[in-house]
């Protein structure tokens, strides 16, 4: 990744919120690929940990995903052994998916690395600080997603693509 050589200072808030968000992900794909998962994996294992048996399209909403961007995820993690899918019982038309026990082992250890990244990411700032850009963040956020278009969910490409390791 490029360095940004302008002073810090001296640039907007949307450049500096891009780049904090670059560095971010950026760490969370090494921490990810230490335990043998892409960052959109270890995204969807953290989620599905605690959403055991979500509904395919709750994968979709939570990630800002395409229907066709989780399809393609969940189907190469089920090929690498991550989760299986299931016709819900009561409802064809949906998909629930479940971690297989390879995934539940490495569930903590990838949880481990969101809460490492956070500590790390939100260890300069006081508890003051890190409430207040919460709040900031969320605001920021709901706003963004207020303005998406109809219909449109889809998030940055490589959240999508979910990789092939």
């Amino acid at each position: 990744m490029r360095q940004e050589t302008r002073n810090p200072e001296q640039q907007t808030v949307g450049q500096l919120l891009l780049q904090v968000c670059r560095l971010t992900a950026d760490r969370m794909r090494v921490k990810m690929e230490e335990i043998g998962l892409h960052k959109a994996q270890g995204f969807a294992l953290f989620f599905l940990g605690d959403s055991e048996g979500a509904p395919q399209t709750e994968i979709g909403r939570a990630f800002h995903l395409s229907a066709a961007s989780v399809t393609s995820m969940l189907q190469r993690m089920e090929r690498d052994g991550w989760v299986v899918r299931k016709t819900d019982p009561n409802d064809q038309r949906v998909s629930r998916v479940y971690l297989t026990e390879k995934a539940r082992k490495l569930h903590q250890e990838a949880r481990s690395n969101f809460l490492e990244l956070e500590r790390e990411v939100t260890g300069v700032l006081t508890a003051r600080e890190q409430g207040e850009l919460h709040a900031l963040l969320v605001k920021v956020h709901a706003k963004l997603i207020e303005r998406l278009p109809a219909g449109r969910q889809s998030a940055s490409p490589d959240v999508e693509g979910g990789g092939d390791k």
